[in-house]
């Protein structure tokens, strides 16, 4: 089967938060790294692909620490038994150096960047910021602790008629035509109430009410689960704070129209919107705001970039 010559349309939260930071790097992520992993394909498709592929030591934490979350819920789930909070710290720490011995060997990655980690840390600075080595070293026996002692967790593990439901699976539900993706990072069923839990690593700012309403809106349209039997709890693990939040049927109208509004302007920057083939690269703008540049994974092959910084 010959590739697809254009990317297969979709929506999700991340993707429109990418189209609100930089249509330019949006640009580079969603289409100009379209079949980039083809031997045949373009310089600039090859590089993009490869670039994309880029993380960066917060995303690594956060990524391990959700994890561990998920291992420890199965393991509690089949064997009536958490993992213990060492084991978790050590387990995560693995996952860390595992990712800065991968980011060391830069040949390696570039022909295999799907399958190895690049720390964007390494590979535009050389080396890890102090600073963040230290932030996450003393985060981390802090989330450990408060992901075993969350509301939620206990709640799982020690509430009566607490039965697990799905985690960690990437769903997809169709809004007028769009695949829209939506993933739980832990969803279980507590007599006949239904509680999505969400692991939040970073501060209490994180939150996202589009996000909220789409696990809602996924929950009710997938389990058929009136809203008003649909909890959702965000634990920001580093404050040790439960947000408990529900929604309803005015909340739902709202998401689709926030929705149908952020892909209309998405499919703006469309020749043709049923192929989601795109206009030219210079068409999607760069962003106006230089940190955001400085720190953004394409910079190597974008011509707005600016001169990169992690310590400012």
């Amino acid at each position: 089967m010959p590739p697809r010559p254009y990317p297969e349309w979709s929506w999700s939260p991340s993707r429109h938060n990418l189209f609100q930071e930089c249509r330019r790097k949006y640009y580079y992520h969603y289409y100009a790294a379209h079949n980039g992993w083809l031997a045949e394909s373009s310089v600039l498709a090859r590089n993009a692909y490869r670039l994309k592929q880029m993380t960066n030591l917060y995303l690594v934490f956060g990524d391990a620490v959700h994890k561990m979350a998920e291992e420890t819920i199965k393991q509690y789930h089949h064997y009536g038994k958490a993992i213990e909070a060492d084991e978790l710290v050590r387990r995560i720490r693995k996952l860390l150096n595992q990712a800065y011995l991968d980011s060391r060997d830069v040949e390696t990655w570039r022909m295999q960047p799907k399958s190895r980690l690049m720390l964007e840390e390494v590979y535009y600075l050389g080396s890890l910021p102090d600073r963040q080595v230290e932030q996450i070293r003393s985060r981390l026996p802090i989330l450990v602790d408060r992901l075993l002692t969350s509301d939620s967790m206990q709640m799982f593990m020690h509430g009566d008629g607490c039965h697990l439901v799905e985690m960690e699976k990437l769903n997809t539900i169709q809004l007028q035509g769009t695949k829209v993706y939506v993933k739980l990072d832990f969803m279980f069923r507590k007599q006949d109430r239904y509680m999505i839990v969400d692991w939040k690593t970073g501060q209490e700012d994180e939150r996202n009410d589009t996000q909220l309403r789409l696990y809602g809106w996924y929950v009710h349209e997938n389990y058929g689960i009136p809203y008003e039997r649909i909890d959702i709890r965000t634990e920001y693990l580093l404050s040790g704070r439960c947000q408990i939040d529900q929604v309803d049927e005015p909340e739902m109208e709202a998401l689709v129209a926030y929705t149908e509004s952020s892909i209309a302007k998405m499919q703006s920057y469309l020749l043709n919107p049923e192929l989601n083939d795109p206009k030219p690269l210079e068409a999607f703008e760069v962003t106006d705001d230089e940190r955001r540049c400085r720190r953004c994974a394409f910079r190597e092959i974008c011509e707005g970039a600016k001169p990169q910084s992690y310590e400012d």
